[in-house]
């Protein structure tokens, strides 16, 4: 029987390349680079358990000692100690608490669970398209570490699963975004403790979240009885309800290993161990945790109610997959809170940033895109963090948004006048979104290059080399970062237009519409109200001259 705290069972990599199992009491072993998970879903979810476990049982009080403990890796007995008081919490198979799993779910009377292939902990397991490659095995196992990386990423991102069957704390399908360091040299990457480290918020940071823990099955739910919500005396689950850190640990599923369905010799479906204990079945009820109210998970973005009458709604893994349409939102946040970033991350951003000592940084951004049950896609992508003075951050804010507007207006404006050169009644056809994806997919390259220009604008004085103090000086080096995002996107999309239109037979086209159609993309560029706050930076008195322009011609 393996304990998730003592046993090696976690994979990682190591600086080598080379791969092995550790034990939790390993992770600051400087030689620890990353996770070797065998599904990115796994990854994603052992990063989490991880950042759970140590903000539980490890968060420094304030900065300085977070500071501390991200330059000064500690020992193994330093971990071991850190983690003995939630051992036993950590047993995956046991006749009390077991890791993740409903601890009645065998002894209530009269109510007889449903055994389940340990394949449904797969979120993917039944989507569409993965059938078709991915034939189900008739015998399906799961290792003990396979088994305990499938219910912990089922549990944290549970999506809907019919009547009685709770949704994660954070709705399904939620995004997660955590900030990643930058490695320099190849022989110095950093190491697996850091970026755990980096995720991890000092006691002051979380306010009530950190406040005493005067039960633990109030931050770990297995450890008690669940808090049903089937039937007259079901329960909603709050934040008030429950310890705040619950948050990394919610259970929505009751599920409990089938102790008659493991074979102490198998071989694990996903990781391909031979001679291995595996688990082929387990045991559900429908009716577990429901988890409602202002719950905010700190690695999570949420769209926020500004009046604060409405609950939080988490943002969803499709965003990972819109690229730099989502960047302002993810990383920094909006004004208008939708979305607002991750709490880890906004800490991140207002009290850290290059203070660690490394190049740079990055937002790793994960999750399922969720239709009801079907999982549609994982997503897993990367985002640049840019540091900006304290003082100038809403001015970046603003500058970045005014960008992002524009390149919607632009979008939108190539979608508009392609369908009106191919359609007769471009009204009356839906959306093509395959022409928005060519926009956004071809002008990311030049997005970011506004973004760094923007980000060397805005930062700290004693951190801008080679930026005159000027403010003259400043307004001529913004005209000339807008005025290149203009010019160039201005090619892109007029490419974009040839491409799609004039690539179809001659014969098929309307060459009347098609010109027309160019023409009042030319216009559009130029006059759409979206790209207008850029315009009156790069010519402020293009107005003026459009008018006299008027009046000359009448």
């Amino acid at each position: 029987m393996m304990n998730l705290i003592s046993d090696p069972w976690l994979p990682a990599r190591l600086k080598s390349g080379t791969a092995r199992k550790i034990s939790l009491t390993d992770l600051a072993d400087s030689d620890l680079v990353d996770i070797n998970a065998p599904r990115p879903d796994f990854r994603g979810g052992i990063y989490q358990l991880l950042i759970g476990l140590l903000q539980l049982s490890m968060a420094p009080e304030d900065e300085d000692e977070w500071k501390e403990l991200y330059q000064e890796l500690p020992s193994r007995d330093d971990l071991a100690k850190a983690f003995s008081p939630y051992q036993n919490a950590f047993e995956l198979e046991a006749d009390g608490p077991a890791f993740m799993q409903d601890l009645l779910l065998l002894k209530t009377a009269n109510l007889e669970p449903n055994q389940n292939s340990v394949r449904d902990l797969l979120i993917d397991a039944g989507s569409d398209s993965n059938l078709y490659f991915n034939k189900h095995q008739e015998d399906f196992a799961l290792c003990e570490s396979c088994f305990a990386q499938a219910l912990f990423t089922l549990q944290i991102n549970a999506p809907s699963g019919g009547r009685g069957i709770r949704t994660s704390l954070r709705g399904g399908g939620p995004i997660t975004t955590l900030v990643m360091p930058i490695d320099g040299k190849p022989e110095q990457p950093s190491t697996l403790w850091q970026k755990l480290w980096l995720n991890v918020l000092p006691k002051e940071a979380l306010n009530d979240s950190c406040s005493d823990i005067k039960k633990i099955g109030d931050v770990l739910p297995w450890m008690v009885a669940t808090r049903t919500s089937d039937g007259s005396d079901g329960v909603e689950t709050t934040p008030e309800s429950v310890h705040p850190l619950q948050a990394y640990w919610s259970m929505p599923r009751r599920i409990r290993i089938d102790t008659s369905t493991i074979d102490d010799h198998g071989t694990c479906s996903i990781c391909a161990a031979k001679g291995v204990r595996t688990i082929r079945h387990y045991l559900t009820r429908h009716g577990g945790t429901n988890y409602t109210g202002a719950w905010l998970h700190p690695l999570t973005p949420y769209s926020l109610d500004p009046k604060g009458e409405k609950p939080p709604i988490s943002i969803k893994g499709r965003q990972a997959g819109r690229g730099y349409r989502e960047w302002l939102g993810l990383v920094l946040g909006n004004d208008d809170h939708q979305p607002d970033a991750a709490k880890v991350t906004r800490h991140f951003n207002e009290r850290r940033s290059r203070k660690e000592g490394r190049k740079g940084y990055r937002l790793w951004c994960f999750g399922y895109d969720m239709s009801n049950m079907k999982a549609m896609c994982w997503y897993d992508s990367t985002l640049p963090i840019h540091e900006v003075d304290i003082s100038r951050r809403t001015t970046f804010i603003g500058r970045v948004k005014d960008v992002l507007d524009s390149a919607e207006g632009m979008a939108s404006e190539l979608h508009r006048q392609v369908k009106a050169a191919w359609y007769r009644r471009p009204g009356d056809v839906g959306s093509e979104p395959a022409v928005f994806d060519s926009f956004w997919e071809t002008t990311e390259p030049l997005f970011y290059e506004v973004l760094n220009g923007l980000s060397v604008l805005h930062r700290s004085p004693a951190e801008q080399t080679g930026v005159s103090k000027d403010e003259t000086a400043e307004m001529r080096t913004l005209v000339e970062v807008y005025k290149t995002w203009l010019s160039e996107t201005r090619r892109v999309v007029l490419r974009l237009f040839d491409l799609w239109v004039l690539s179809a037979p001659i014969e098929e086209q309307d060459m009347r519409r098609v010109v027309e159609a160019r023409a009042n993309l030319g216009r559009g560029l130029n006059l759409a109200k979206e790209l207008k706050p850029l315009w009156d930076v790069v010519d402020p008195n293009r107005g003026k001259k459009t008018k006299a322009k008027g009046k000359s011609k009448s």
